[in-house]
């Protein structure tokens, strides 16, 4: 629920809010204070509610236990509820909070107060010094008293190894009689749970990663999908997110499995946390607060340092550690001359100093506290001679060599780094020219800014005299202009290329002339190129190009050849001296070449530009394989990540749980190259999960886990089917069989194959050891064969006899198959293969043909091979994995009971396999990066791409698969994107990768917003909050849920059959402030939401609204005595004090001024005078001047001056209004 005051937080405890009741909410909130020790301090606020909400302040370091110091009391005159802070001390100075609370919800907002020190004698610093020194470490935030209730439900689902600390820690001296208060609480909960619940297990208590992130869970099944599962920390109910992972608590569903997931844990969500299914408590954990990691209240920033000059790296934690490590890279660095390492006493500030900087300390360098860390990069600045010009990030620039062109044309002198152009020759003359500069084949000469810049021909005659022409008009040496004859050449030479200096250049001599241009470049700073700019996940980047040229300049940034647009995350500012792209919360995908394109009337400069994003690996790749299970030991395989967070895998952590257990055990870590692991540490029939993590510099990704595995003893394989009969011979038989369905713990090594006699029952073997031949039968006998499957358990059971068979000559064979046609498939370079085609032989009853086999040999080898195990009952057949250019011959052969026919055989030469072209999308203006899409509507996005051989094509939605309802259709060369009927859930980020065989990978993402014609907005209050003014509040539109674009426009008319006039458009609070108000009139308003797709219905007031008239004074006429003089000039009694305010709030700036007659007052910002301004509201009560801005924006900010005028004199005072973004709008 969102309050009609920005910076208000509203919790609802309820699913509904009766009818006539209400959540608390503020009218007016306590505002921002800034005043000088000894002072008092008095936060106001007015609430709201039905019923009335009990209202209570606290602060968020320390306690207000004093009360001599704190006081809170209810002025009832006035209606506000108030804090008073007597005689105040630096130690004061904190955030302070108010919450407004009663049944049906709660309302909280926050306010600052900042503790300027007076004058302090020496002795008093000192004694705050000395304090500061012997406190060491900063005293742990007292935990919220929890009731007994929570307790019980605390120790229900504890490890009963922890039952003693928690009972020490909350006070539970009888431990017998709780043991057996556990036992009827258990037995009641159950009973409870059971109605709502078939099954729950698997109870997993909050850990704390090295990020900050916290997570518990459970496995459980509901009787009922729709019943709601709530999350409370110390009774309180927390919202919490399904779909975005990265919210401040949210749940993630694996099936059964709820995994509940806090993000960046901080000192404050320490406590009780507990799931419950509609009313009934299922789980109960406590968090920690020595779990919790320290924190970066100031972390690491990049830096460069010129060579042989000291770096100095400085952080701040917002807990004490005194042992944290630097790094520089993977080396741990100690105290020494070189670095120098510091503390502050409190353990807050930790300060690292690299002294004499060199090109070796390049890299980036890392604190690392235990549980957390921060990086970032330290650039050494080179020293560089005249000759050579390098880039501070390391990268070399690109030197030309002075030269001489060809007799006829332009040739090129660069001294500066070029653009990229390449160096040409202009149109042919009596002349040689060059320039310093880069220069194109068109006479075009880019310069930058700045840069000295020389055009030069080369007469083929001594004695030619010429002019130099700019623009037409004929130039003479000037003041940086110079112009020079040297022998036959003459030159034309700007010291320092300025804006004025682009355009077009000739020299002429006679009836011959040659000409050039010069452009004049946006200088840039070449500190900003080089490095790329490296971010952790989850940081705001920030990339600002400064630059010089000739306005106007047009700047786009793109990447991956797109132009960046602003969305929710991405932002780009430009101004007349810089452009900047700001990416908050950065993400992998973020990452690659970014390029900036500068562009004015003189020419385009690009700028090339890295964006390195560096995270946790993705978990590995699954599923986790069971490669062996034994009552002694398992053996599990798993895939390597297959995103590794830009930094490679370092190793995996393998873990264990016993299933009905708790208790993850670490079984060991193994290096990136090994993904087996084997463990004896199992007991028999005992079942167990598994799970796997990759670690790499940047931490460790989160789990794969396995299904349950259950060690039993070896299992030794099925029985196979009954061997069937392939050919048989005088003194061979062939059969085949299929492998069991049965393969045991273990993979099969191979087949024990039996033989008897038809008729007998003794079974011999044929092979001693696993085999797939036979030999070494007699002739004329018929034999039955079976055969058993062998692993590392034994030998498995033995299948059913096979047909009995003769060994005999094969007399009856059948004629040879003529082959009806030849079919050459080019298939790729690396996979050809030839297709086969056949007649059927003709037969009699007495042959019947069981099939088929195809033979097949290259042109450089004699020897037949096999292209089929078993025979072939189609008469066509493929035979693939051929080499191009290369010929084959092959020959198919029929098959019956007496064995195989004579072979027809064919010769195949293949083609020239198909070149390999990289898998590229072909993106054009037919491909949007972002789509608005109506909520019902189909989401249909054809991307082309070309590639061959044809690639792997995998679609994302916001780094995940695909939801269910998505389908996607690859053929052609073009992937398709479907989605039938858009949901508000699709929303996100899609992506498509292209990925070939050789590695070589292309994406594309673009952007998807589902939305809908917004609903109305709710009731519309009106309030009078300034005089003859109206405040306009209104209950947001339901749409603010699912529509992040949705602004409000407020209408008004001055009569029940006037005409609505818009009066605020592009309002994205729920408040406007109107000020243009007549009194005596009716004013009516409406209110509508409006988005990308439309107007939503309107909200409107049902009475007007009407500013009462003033009643006319009577007129008098009094008389003038002649008295003292009692003029006075004015004077500053109170002056202005500075303010800071947040984005849509209101301003109120006052002072007093005295003087005699009563000055006029006029107020001023930035030296405009405010008086016919209707945006600012101006006051004067007896010498108590108000200037108020009513939802103060950006562009409020400035210095106000108030100004007073009388016969005797003139007195001003000045502050400045300093506006900061608010981020609950």
């Amino acid at each position: 629920m969102k309050s009609s005051v920005p910076g208000v937080l509203i919790t609802q405890f309820v699913d509904e809010v009766p009818e006539g009741c209400s959540t608390p909410d503020f009218e007016r909130k306590p505002v921002s204070l800034t005043l000088e020790e000894g002072k008092n301090a008095i936060f106001r606020a007015m609430v709201k509610g039905v019923p009335t909400p009990d209202v209570k302040w606290t602060r968020a370091q320390g306690g207000m236990d004093d009360p001599a110091k704190y006081e809170t009391f209810f002025n009832s005159v006035t209606n506000e509820f108030v804090l008073q802070i007597k005689k105040l001390t630096a130690k004061d100075s904190d955030l302070y909070r108010c919450f407004a609370v009663n049944e049906y919800g709660e309302a909280s907002c926050s306010a600052g107060l900042r503790i300027i020190q007076g004058r302090i004698d020496k002795l008093r610093r000192t004694l705050e010094d000395s304090r500061k020194r012997l406190r060491k470490r900063a005293p742990a935030p007292k935990p919220k008293p929890l009731d007994k209730e929570a307790v019980w439900q605390l120790l229900l689902h504890a490890d009963k190894r922890d039952y003693e600390k928690i009972c020490m820690k909350y006070g539970i001296v009888d431990f017998r009689g709780m043991l057996k208060k556990l036992q009827e609480l258990r037995k009641d909960t159950e009973s409870e749970q059971g109605e709502l619940i078939h099954s729950i297990k698997n109870f997993r208590h909050i850990k704390v990663t090295r990020d900050g992130k916290a997570t518990f869970g459970l496995e459980m099944d509901l009787k009922n999908r729709n019943s709601k599962v709530y999350l409370l920390k110390d009774g309180e109910r927390l919202r919490y997110e399904t779909s975005n992972e990265y919210g401040k608590h949210c749940l993630r569903r694996i099936g059964k499995r709820y995994i509940f997931i806090v993000n960046d844990v901080q000192p404050e969500d320490a406590g009780l946390y507990q799931v419950r299914v509609e009313d009934v408590p299922v789980f109960s954990t406590e968090l920690d607060p020595d779990s919790i990691p320290v924190g970066f209240e100031q972390p690491l920033s990049n830096m460069s340092c010129p060579e042989d000059k000291d770096a100095i790296f400085t952080c701040i934690l917002r807990t004490p550690c005194h042992d944290a490590v630097w790094l520089h890279k993977t080396h741990v660095l100690e105290a020494s001359e070189k670095h120098q390492i510091s503390v502050s006493p409190d353990g807050l500030t930790h300060q690292l100093t690299i002294k004499n900087t060199v090109p070796s300390d390049n890299g980036m360098y890392t604190i690392n506290t235990g549980l957390s860390s921060s990086n970032a990069w330290l650039i050494v600045e080179c020293k560089c001679d005249g000759k050579e010009l390098r880039s501070v990030h390391g990268k070399e620039g690109v030197v030309g060599a002075d030269g001489r062109g060809g007799e006829y044309g332009l040739d090129s002198q660069p001294s500066k780094p070029s653009t990229g152009r390449e160096t040409g020759k202009g149109t042919a003359s009596d002349f040689r020219s060059g320039n310093k500069g880069s220069s194109d084949d068109r006479g075009l000469l880019s310069v930058l800014k700045g840069e000295p810049a020389e055009l030069s021909c080369t007469v083929s005659k001594d004695g030619v005299t010429g002019t130099w022409f700019k623009d037409g008009l004929k130039l003479t040496s000037t003041e940086g202009v110079c112009l020079k004859k040297e022998g036959l050449v003459h030159k034309l030479i700007i010291d320092k290329v300025e804006d004025i200096h682009a355009g077009k250049y000739r020299f002429e001599s006679g009836d011959i002339k040659t000409e050039a241009s010069i452009f004049v470049e946006a200088s840039i700073n070449p500190e900003i190129l080089g490095v790329p700019t490296v971010a952790k996940a989850g940081q705001n980047v920030t990339i600002k190009i400064p630059f010089e040229g000739r306005l106007p300049i047009r700047a786009a940034w793109l990447k991956d050849k797109m132009e960046l647009a602003d969305d929710t995350r991405i932002r780009v500012d430009k101004t007349d001296t810089f452009t900047k792209l700001s990416i908050s919360s950065s993400e992998r995908k973020d990452a690659g070449d970014y390029k900036v394109r500068l562009k004015n009337d003189s020419g385009v400069l690009e700028i090339n530009l890295k964006l390195v994003v560096f995270d946790k690996p993705q978990p590995p790749a699954g599923p986790i394989k069971i490669v062996e299970s034994s009552a002694n030991d398992i053996t599990i395989q798993w895939k390597p990540p297959k995103d590794d967070g830009g930094k490679p895998v370092q190793s995996y952590i393998i873990e264990r749980e016993q299933v009905g257990k708790n208790e993850w055990v670490t079984l060991g870590e193994v290096p990136r190259s090994c993904t087996t692991f084997t463990t004896n540490k199992v007991e028999q029939d005992t079942s167990y999960y598994f799970r796997v993590r990759a670690v790499n510099a940047e931490g460790t990704s989160d789990a794969l886990e396995s299904e349950e595995v259950k060690a039993a003893s070896k299992a030794t394989p099925g029985a196979p089917d009954p061997p069937e009969i392939v050919s048989a011979s005088r003194d061979t038989i062939t059969i085949s069989w299929k492998a069991p369905q049965k393969s045991g713990s273990s993979r099969i090594v191979g087949y024990l194959v039996q033989k008897r006699k038809k008729g007998t029952m003794t079974w011999l073997p044929v092979n001693s050891v696993p085999t797939l031949e036979m030999t070494n039968l007699k002739k004329g006998l018929q034999y039955e064969f079976r055969v058993a499957a062998v692993n590392a358990a034994g030998t498995g059971d033995a299948s059913e006899p096979s047909q009995p068979v003769f060994t005999r000559d094969s007399t009856s064979k059948c004629t040879a198959p003529r082959p009806s046609g030849l079919e050459l498939v080019h298939l790729n370079v690396d996979c050809s293969s030839i297709t086969l085609t056949w007649k059927r032989p003709a037969t009699n009853d007495e042959i019947d043909v069981k099939g088929y086999e195809v033979e097949m040999r290259s042109s450089n080898n004699l020897n037949w091979t096999k292209c089929n195990a078993l025979p072939i009952e189609m008469t066509t057949y493929t035979v693939k994995g051929l080499r191009a250019k290369q010929i084959y011959f092959l020959r198919v052969r029929a098959l019956n009971d007496s064995g195989p026919g004579e072979a027809a055989e064919i010769e195949a030469s293949l083609g020239a396999a198909p070149p390999v072209v990289p898998p590229r999308l072909l993106i054009d203006d037919t491909v949007k990066s972002f789509l608005v899409i109506k909520a019902g509507n189909t989401i249909r996005v054809n991307i082309p791409f070309e590639a061959s051989p044809d690639p792997v094509v995998t679609w994302l939605k916001d780094g995940h698969p695909l939801p269910n309802q998505a389908t996607i259709n690859t053929k052609d060369g073009t992937t398709q994107l479907l989605i039938g009927a858009a949901e508000f859930t699709d929303s996100g980020t899609y992506t498509v990768e292209l990925q070939n065989g050789l590695g070589k990978r292309e994406t594309f993402s673009f952007q998807v917003q589902v939305t809908d014609i917004p609903q109305s907005p709710g009731p519309i209050q009106l309030q009078e909050n300034v005089p003859n003014t109206v405040t306009v509040t209104w209950e947001p539109s339901a749409s603010e849920k699912w529509e992040s674009n949705l602004y409000y426009t407020v209408l008004k008319r001055e009569s029940q059959k006037g005409l609505w006039r818009v009066v605020g458009d592009l309002i994205y609070t729920n408040k406007f402030t109107f000020t243009s108000l007549i009194p005596g009139r009716d004013y009516y308003f409406r209110v509508v939401a409006k988005n990308n797709l439309g107007t939503s219905g309107p909200s409107e007031t049902v009475q007007p609204w009407r500013i009462q008239k003033p009643k006319g004074k009577s007129a008098f006429t009094s008389v003038c005595y002649k008295g003292v003089n009692q003029n006075q000039p004015p004077r500053i009694l109170v002056p202005l004090k500075p303010h800071v305010v947040t984005t849509g709030s209101e301003c109120h700036m006052s002072c007093a001024i005295g003087g005699h007659p009563p000055p006029k007052i006029t107020w001023y910002k930035d030296s405009r005078d405010l008086s016919n301004d209707p945006t600012y509201f101006c006051t004067n009560d007896f010498g108590v001047c108000s200037l108020v801005v009513l939802g103060v924006m950006k562009q409020d900010e400035g210095e106000y001056m108030v100004e007073a005028t009388n016969g005797s004199g003139r007195a001003f005072s000045k502050a400045f209004l300093t506006i900061k973004g608010n981020n609950n709008l």
